[in-house]
């Protein structure tokens, strides 16, 4: 084979220029020629062309229920929105000539008829080429010439894939891409298992795993306090997946899920799964699982609602037992949802939605499309829409009454785009930045003329590295690092549809290739049934779906006011009601939720919410039972003086006390009266005294303890009554000794002095005593517990070691009262013998009674002290008014008595002659009748006194002749 010369070969040249300048013309023709408006019989795909590609896979149509057909209906939101959200999205980008250099994205848009298996079939369009390519440039002739070539082919590699919706489709997609190593993006699947990079190692997605969706309905229902709730997700990859999701969540936050229904797209199913959640909700009590968490299809929903409405017999007005906390499959915009009775059965239905601001620039696009314009046509299943949705016909023969598509255009009353359509965008427009970053790497100074001239003059040039797009180097080191911000989308400014309403947003992938973690919280809320929004007609919300809060990364905003509840009315979900404070649970069947409720005892806190344990001794429960708290530091208790327990006690001391003293001062007047005299002064005044002292007792046990006042307590009371008694003993004795005497010989220890000496050795054996006890056990205070609920200060010293000090005081006590019985018969004149007598007797029954009432009110200490300081004062009161109101009297109100007379008067029994300067009253007194006031002797002494002849000597002392 020779050269050929230069001039031929420049001739071949431009042979070969204008044949390639008419094949491109011819391709641009072909491009542009209209397009059959009649539609083909079935679509299944579209082909948008461009020097790279962009797969894309969408639910155009959803599952057919008939075996023989793959696709069901079209889907309009799920389905055509997204479609034109991708393809709205290419055209933004290829209107910036800079951003690619040139490169123009094209499409292949495959319809998944929401069927795994079919849409596994349809990707298989995907690979074809990389199996078997048919590209002219793949093929090389053995001369070096170019191949002739019959059509141009039209197919090329994809670069990456835009789909699918559903996690199903997307699992079986990505098991087959991976194959071939092409980077996956999808804008709707959200199963947690796409996370794993060992089995998807080329996928990513725009949207959150379902771990966040669960995290989020979770964080939900502890916001509203619902622990007890039930649990229906449909028979696929999303609901199990999600179900499980949840149910981890939930067992992490204490909430209990009372039924899991599993249901399939069969009646049977539906209604089975719906008698049982409503059979659950134990219609007959206010508590229940109310809320039914929805982890299923959007297929399904329909028909759970109008099994609900049914089986619940749900009419207008009626109250609604069952919420649903819906995932975010649940599409608002599907009129099946509230058509008829379903509007009854989805009212206060909780919905999550993937957080996605709308795009109005893309609502102005797509409302802008009408039949006969280039981008309605490029898109096929635009048509059938049209047809289902407007009831019309395209190509319709002139004359016929048939609606004419091709005169409709829409209008914006009503619509609503599609929730992902934002995903969708940020779906392109990462392939497209990991693209352009790919593209910058491995080609930087690639670039194709936007000249018609030349860019028609000959094939683009791409160069090898786009050409034939490593997917595992682009998904790693280009796709998951994109980091892109609407600002830049402002570049558009010759565009009337630039991205102004999302500047600012930030997207970038997670190294799991997962989207941010964003969701609107939404609750189904419509005009129609609900009186406030009706009466406000807000007509900035025209939808029955209102926000009322959105979750972002655990962190849960709601808005009380938009809840169609009242606050103070949350509905209750829960299997128990909350115990009572001072309440424990105990568990039914070990069930975390479902409990009894029982008391603890009122010294028990709630260590959890099952476990009561007792306060330690002095301690006692916080008013919420969560703790204890010291009682002695708030609540501790000793006699206080404007008790009433002190109040009685300090006034009759305190009229004990004068009395007393008033007492002590008419002897100290009459000190020297014969009564007086005749009564002992020396024992009189030391009975006085410990009267006093007795009486003094009652403020020193009302005051509160210390060391001084635990000091005199031990040691005061019992000398007091040691005197008191030891003084009684002693003159009780000296009567006893005096008339038991057979010879004239007067008794012995008698006289004042050795009365009063007798009195304090007696007294000193309990005050010795005292001392030493005092010496032995220093004196001082500590907290008594006569009770779990009190603490009282008292003294250091235990009741019954105060009872072994009284003992002493006893035993004179009882020695008194033995000689009062002895004494009862002495002549009337001596019947002081019977006064003491009668107050010992007193005496013994206060203190009996005392003792037994002491210690039957132990766990009173007021009473204790209270009763104590009454016993002592009755006591010094007994001996005040049996001992010496006799003498009072007489001393004041009968002082003829209370004169002193002759010896002579009062000793001789002789005739009135003798005694002839005497009254006849007195003598008749002196000598037949000895009155109380004459020292009688006894009956012996005054038998000899009579016989003598002389006259008697005068007695010692006046004591020896006056009682």
């Amino acid at each position: 084979f020779q050269t050929p010369p230069p001039i031929t070969r420049h001739m071949f040249s431009v042979l070969a220029l204008a044949t390639q300048i008419l094949a491109n013309v011819n391709l641009a023709a072909q491009t542009v020629e209209p397009i059959d408006l009649a539609p083909p019989p079935k679509v299944r795909q579209i082909r948008i062309p461009g020097d790279i590609l962009i797969g894309g896979v969408f639910p155009v149509h959803s599952k057919s229920l008939n075996g023989d057909e793959p696709c069901g209906e079209i889907a309009e939101t799920r389905g055509v929105h997204r479609v034109e959200a991708m393809l709205y999205a290419l055209d933004q980008i290829n209107m910036q000539n800079d951003f690619l250099r040139g490169y123009k994205l094209g499409a292949l848009i495959l319809d998944s008829c929401s069927n795994p298996a079919y849409a596994l079939n349809q990707s298989l369009d995907f690979v074809r080429d990389m199996i078997g390519s048919s590209e002219a440039s793949d093929y090389v002739c053995l001369d070096g010439s170019d191949p002739n070539v019959k059509k141009q082919s039209q197919k090329k590699n994809v670069a990456a894939v835009v789909g699918g919706s559903y996690s199903s489709v997307s699992v079986q997609l990505a098991n087959l891409l991976r194959l071939f190593r092409i980077a996956q993006v999808s804008p709707a699947s959200t199963n947690a298992d796409l996370s794993d990079k060992n089995r998807f190692e080329y996928f990513a997605r725009t949207v959150p795993s379902d771990d966040y969706q669960a995290m989020a309905m979770v964080e939900i229902a502890v916001r509203f306090r619902w622990s007890y709730v039930s649990l229906v997700y449909s028979a696929d990859e999303y609901g199990e997946l999600g179900a499980d999701a949840f149910k981890k969540e939930a067992r992490k936050k204490g909430i209990c899920i009372a039924l899991e229904e599993r249901i399939q797209n069969k009646k049977e199913s539906f209604t089975e799964s719906i008698n049982n959640l409503v059979q659950k909700l134990q219609p007959e009590k206010n508590v229940g699982a109310t809320v039914v968490v929805l982890f299923v299809g959007t297929e399904y929903i329909p028909d759970i609602l109008r099994y609900t409405a049914e089986r619940m017999k749900l009419t207008s007005g009626a109250k609604k037992r069952i919420i649903w906390l819906a995932s975010e499959s649940w599409d608002r915009n599907n009129d099946k949802y509230t058509a008829g009775d379903n509007r009854l059965a989805a009212q206060g239905a909780i919905v999550l939605m993937l957080a996605s601001q709308k795009v109005p620039s893309f609502e102005e696009y797509f409302m802008s499309l009408h039949p006969g314009t280039e981008a309605f046509e490029r898109n096929k299943w635009l048509r059938e829409l049209w047809q289902v949705k407007y009831k019309c016909e395209f190509d319709t023969a002139p004359g016929t009454t048939a609606t004419r598509c091709e005169d409709i255009k829409q209008s914006t009353e009503g619509f609503n785009a599609d929730d992902k359509v934002q995903f969708v965008i940020d779906a392109v427009y990462a392939i497209a930045h990991g693209l352009q970053s790919m593209k910058q790497s491995v080609c930087p100074d690639d670039a194709i003329e936007n000249h018609w001239i030349s860019r028609y003059s000959k094939q683009p040039e791409i160069c090898h590295a786009m050409q034939n797009i490593d997917g595992s180097d682009f998904y790693q080191n280009y796709l998951l690092k994109v980091n892109f911000t609407g600002k830049m989308l402002l570049l558009l400014q010759s565009s009337s549809l630039a991205f102004l309403d999302i500047v600012g947003k930030r997207f970038r992938f997670s190294p799991q290739g997962d989207g941010p973690a964003s969701y609107t919280i939404l609750t189904y809320k419509p005009k129609s049934m609900d009186k406030k929004r009706s009466m406000t007609d807000d007509e900035s919300s025209p939808s029955d779906y209102v926000e009322i809060g959105h979750w972002s990364e655990n962190n849960l905003t709601i808005y009380e006011k938009n809840l169609w509840w009242d606050p103070d009315h949350t509905p209750v979900s829960v299997c128990s009601l909350p115990c009572k404070t001072g309440f424990r649970k105990q568990l039914i069947k070990d069930e975390q939720c479902c409990w009894a409720c029982s008391k603890c005892e009122d010294y028990e806190y709630l260590i959890n919410e099952t476990h009561c344990v007792a306060c330690e001794q002095g301690w006692w429960p916080t008013q919420d039972r969560n703790g204890c708290f010291d009682l002695s530091l708030s609540q501790l208790k000793y006699m206080r003086w404007r008790s009433m327990y002190s109040l009685v006690p300090t006034i009759l001391a305190v009229v004990g006390i004068i009395a007393t003293l008033f007492v002590i001062a008419v002897y100290v007047i009459y000190n020297e009266t014969p009564v007086v005299k005749a009564s002992g002064r020396e024992l009189s005044y030391i009975l006085l005294i410990s009267m006093i002292m007795c009486y003094c007792m009652t403020f020193v046990l009302l005051s509160k303890p210390s060391a001084i006042v635990c000091a005199i307590k031990r040691t005061g009371i019992g000398f007091a009554f040691s005197c008191l008694y030891s003084a009684m003993f002693v003159k009780t004795n000296r009567i006893f000794r005096i008339f038991s005497t057979r010879t004239a010989q007067r008794p012995r220890f008698i006289s004042p002095i050795s009365q009063v000496v007798m009195t304090a050795m007696l007294a000193g054996v309990q005050l010795i005593g005292s001392l030493i006890w005092l010496f032995v056990v220093p004196p001082g205070w500590r907290h008594h517990y006569p009770t779990r609920d009190q603490v009282v200060l008292t003294c250091n010293v235990p009741d019954h070691h105060f009872l072994y000090s009284l003992a002493y005081d006893g035993g004179l006590i009882v020695l008194c009262t033995i000689y009062a019985v002895k004494t009862r018969k002495v002549p009337e004149n001596f019947n002081e013998t019977k006064f003491i007598g009668f107050s010992m007797y007193t005496t013994c029954v206060v203190w009996l009674s005392w003792i037994f009432f002491f210690f039957g009110t132990n766990s009173d200490f007021q009473i204790q002290t209270s009763s104590l300081c009454i016993s002592i004062s009755m006591s010094a009161n007994v001996a005040l008014a049996c001992i010496f109101s006799p003498k009072l009297w007489i001393i004041l109100f009968e002082k003829h008595k209370n004169v002193r007379k002759q010896e002579g008067e009062s000793m001789l029994n002789k005739s009135s002659r003798s005694l002839g300067n005497c009254s006849s009253r007195l003598c008749a007194n002196s000598i037949d009748e000895p009155n109380q006031y004459t020292a009688l002797l006894t009956d012996s002494t005054r038998r000899r006194s009579s016989r003598k002849t002389s006259q008697p000597t005068s007695t010692s002392s006046a004591q020896d002749t006056y009682l």
